[in-house]
């Protein structure tokens, strides 16, 4: 038996419910989940481009983009006034891909379609991001001037306005920003994440240092990623990646302990440090050694699972970022600047 369209299992609201039920388990990292519900939303409406969009996003989460821009385009062609699938398709061709035309070529489409307020600074914000992508400053302060001067729909908006206005350089807007967003959410660690940033140009390491504080405290609270490395799998890609160096180096480093830890200790948080570093070198670089006798320093050098995994999309992006800040660590070892190892890559 069928019914009409008024709450129908097979009529418009079903579709909504199914759609926002994938959304909402999505979002739980509930990838399986996700998936049954956009087929099953996909088969009751298969002219409908939400649930590819939704199919694109899942995807996009397991960081297949490939996969994600084919559905997106899927979405795009079925409903040309679509926004969402747009954005999206734009984000990946900004972030994944470094494809700065062809993102702003997007945001500029979805600009023109979007009638949602909040569709509508999502892909300005985005356009922002382009510009600051492409090292245009003065037209990225120009699409931030559009933002409305009321406060934003959601906290993450409110994030992303204020790491915009951050790269800017415009410290009091993009502090304007991070407080509003937790206004939204008090427990954005996001936005206290920003707030630290922001109060670290400004030099107030005591603001700092407790925003910093608020951040590793809410981050510790957070579950982590569904697909994450056992701690076993974690310390056997840093030691893999110990291998890779040169014969030499790695005889130096032979005594210096690899600590894989799941964050940074409220300690070394206190002393002013970034609670969402994905490493830290303690001790003294080797060029400043004595090896003339002296009172001995214990080297170590930290790698922060959680930090790491955050960052990643999927165990391979995680384990080629393990490898990556265990080289950055071991090149603070040898004394080399941050400079000096944003040239060799591994900034």
């Amino acid at each position: 038996m069928t019914r009409d369209d008024e709450g129908a299992p097979d009529g418009p609201d079903h579709l909504g419910e199914l759609l926002d039920r994938g959304w909402e388990l999505l979002k739980a990292n509930d990838i399986d989940g996700a998936r049954a519900a956009a087929e099953e939303a996909k088969t009751l409406d298969p002219r409908s481009g939400e649930p590819l969009t939704l199919l694109g996003a899942i995807a996009a989460a397991g960081g297949d983009t490939d996969g994600a821009l084919d559905l997106y385009k899927r979405a795009i062609r079925l409903d040309p006034e679509f926004v969402v699938p747009l954005i999206y398709a734009a984000e990946i061709h900004l972030f994944e891909r470094e494809d700065h035309e062809e993102a702003l070529r997007l945001v500029e489409r979805a600009l023109d379609l979007a009638e949602d307020e909040e569709d509508f600074i999502d892909a300005l914000l985005l356009k922002a991001e382009i510009c600051i992508g492409k090292n245009d400053a003065a037209a990225a302060a120009a699409v931030l001037e559009e933002l409305p001067p009321t406060q934003l729909p959601e906290a993450p908006l409110e994030v992303r306005a204020g790491r915009a206005f951050l790269d800017l350089g415009q410290l009091a807007e993009a502090e304007d920003h991070f407080q509003q967003a937790i206004v939204l959410d008090p427990k954005s660690a996001d936005a206290f994440h920003g707030l630290g940033m922001v109060y670290e140009e400004h030099d107030d390491t005591r603001a700092m240092v407790k925003a910093w504080l608020r951040v590793r405290e809410l981050d510790l609270e957070d579950d982590p990623a569904p697909w994450a490395l056992t701690q076993e799998e974690f310390e056997e890609v840093a030691e893999g990646a110990l291998e890779e160096l040169p014969e030499r180096i790695g005889k130096l480093l032979e005594n210096v302990p690899i600590v894989a830890a799941d964050y940074p200790s409220i300690e070394i948080v206190a002393e002013g440090n970034d609670p969402r570093m994905l490493g830290f070198f303690s001790g003294v670089p080797y060029p400043e050694k004595s090896h003339l006798g002296g009172t001995p320093h214990l080297d170590c050098v930290f790698l922060y699972k959680l930090n790491i995994e955050r960052m990643a999309k999927d165990r391979a992006e995680a384990a080629k970022e393990i490898r990556i800040t265990l080289l950055h660590e071991t090149g603070h070892f040898f004394g080399l600047s941050e400079e000096e190892l944003d040239e060799m890559g591994l900034g």
